[in-house]
């Protein structure tokens, strides 16, 4: 039986880790995340802010012995290992070391909020949503209006009121003045919030739009069906495996410890043994994508990942990796379980965002809209030369991934959104432009 002190000293350290805790098994763990993630307004990846406190890392690098155990969901590993229904590859002289997805995933907007998502008139003609509602009978304004209080800037009327963006420079927050269409005043809004949580796993999953075509009178071009397409993985509840801790704080006020490391728990993850042994797994033994949050600090930025290249790799005693790469250290003090220590330099390639319209893929265009970061980590390995935990070096230290994640499936056919989107309506949409002739 644990003291109820004991217990509190486990719920004082929640957002800080010790300097020995880089073993990804030690890793915080997030309080509130299920093995399966319906992606929603509330899942971890929402490309906007969640309600506070709705995931908690915790600290198990205290160990196993605390009450916390029972309540403690799988680790990053397992549920991977779960959904892949195979364990994964650790050893690291056995991993892949380069991996291109052979179903490149498309480029395609965010539809950010303060734009009104998808109510947005991105040429001169009615807007995708306006389209949808013509097209299938439903009363325009009031479809458009439900869009936007869910999606788009009348879901922000907490915010500042504006008439321009010089009305926002104030708030020191990246805002823009979002104004709907036909009105004079619209809200001060941050221009990452958006559904790139939603675009992501739609760009991975389904077929790139690529001809016009017409329903009841109305032609959807390529980035209507993106838009519609996306605003359905918005909103209905899709099965997700969530790996990692959304960070939630102030970038700008993150302690670090006597060797430059980040000691809030949720900004140092994802550690970077479990991301290593993740994409070589994922991408590289089951050649498929899955999504990254790309940035470590608040703002969610998700992108569906292209391809990898390890670029270096060398071997060396950890004594060896802390007088190299720890200013001071004499031993290494982050992981005892290291009997190695491997320097790794990966260059890690995502697609990111397009407002133009037309197929990407097919046409090459997509290499326009891929870009990426190279990567520098350690990687601890056991006696057996299985990766066991790893730390992120030089500027990879604050610029690395905060989670990662992926769809399990397609949304069923009867899916219908919460804003009144169909599925099976957008889906008839997209495979009669995917298998067009234009």
């Amino acid at each position: 039986m644990v003291s109820i002190t004991t217990v509190l000293a486990v719920y004082a350290t929640i957002l800080l880790s010790v300097v020995s805790a880089s073993p990804y098994e030690s890793e915080p763990r997030g309080r509130g995340i299920a093995d399966i993630m319906p992606l929603n307004h509330d899942h971890p990846a929402r490309g906007a802010p969640i309600a506070k406190g709705l995931y908690k890392p915790i600290d198990v690098s205290g160990g196993r012995g605390s009450r916390e155990e029972a309540s403690l969901p799988n680790s990053d590993l397992r549920r991977l290992e779960n959904h892949f229904r195979q364990p994964l590859e650790r050893r690291f002289s056995t991993l892949p070391t380069r991996s291109e997805v052979s179903n490149i995933p498309w480029p395609g907007p965010y539809w950010p909020v303060y734009a009104d998502s998808i109510n947005q008139r991105w040429t001169n003609e009615p807007s995708p949503a306006e389209k949808y509602a013509r097209a299938f009978g439903l009363d325009v304004t009031s479809f458009t209006n439900r869009i936007s209080r869910v999606n788009g800037i009348d879901s922000q009327s907490g915010r500042r009121s504006c008439r321009s963006n010089a009305d926002c420079r104030g708030l020191n927050d990246g805002s823009e003045c979002g104004i709907r269409q036909g009105q004079t005043t619209g809200r001060c809004i941050p221009t990452w919030f958006g559904i790139c949580h939603a675009w992501a796993p739609a760009a991975i999953l389904e077929p790139e739009p690529k001809c016009p075509v017409s329903k009841n009178g109305v032609t959807f071009r390529p980035l209507d069906l993106k838009a519609l397409m996306t605003l359905i993985y918005d909103g209905v509840d899709s099965p997700t495996v969530f790996t990692g801790n959304r960070f939630d704080g102030d970038d700008d006020a993150v302690p670090k410890d006597q060797y430059g490391r980040f000691l809030n728990a949720a900004y140092r993850d994802l550690n970077p043994g479990y991301f290593h042994v993740a994409f070589a797994n994922i991408m590289g033994r089951f050649k498929q994508s899955f999504v990254i949050d790309v940035t470590a600090g608040a703002e969610v930025w998700n992108q569906p990942v292209r391809s990898f290249q390890v670029l270096e790799q060398r071997l060396m005693t950890p004594q060896q990796a802390a007088q190299t790469y720890f200013r001071g250290a004499t031993s290494y003090a982050f992981n005892t379980n290291a009997a190695q220590v491997a320097y790794v330099k990966t260059r890690f390639n995502w697609i990111v965002e397009s407002d133009e319209d037309g197929p990407h893929v097919s046409t090459g265009r997509v290499n326009q809209y891929t870009s990426g970061r190279t990567f520098e980590y350690l990687l601890e390995l056991d006696t057996n030369g299985q990766i066991v935990g790893g730390e992120w070096l030089g500027a990879s230290m604050k610029d690395h991934p905060d989670f990662l994640y992926l769809q399990t499936a397609r949304p069923s056919e009867n899916a219908v959104s919460g804003v009144g989107l169909s599925y099976r309506n957008v889906k008839e949409l997209l495979t009669a432009s995917a298998n067009g002739r234009c």
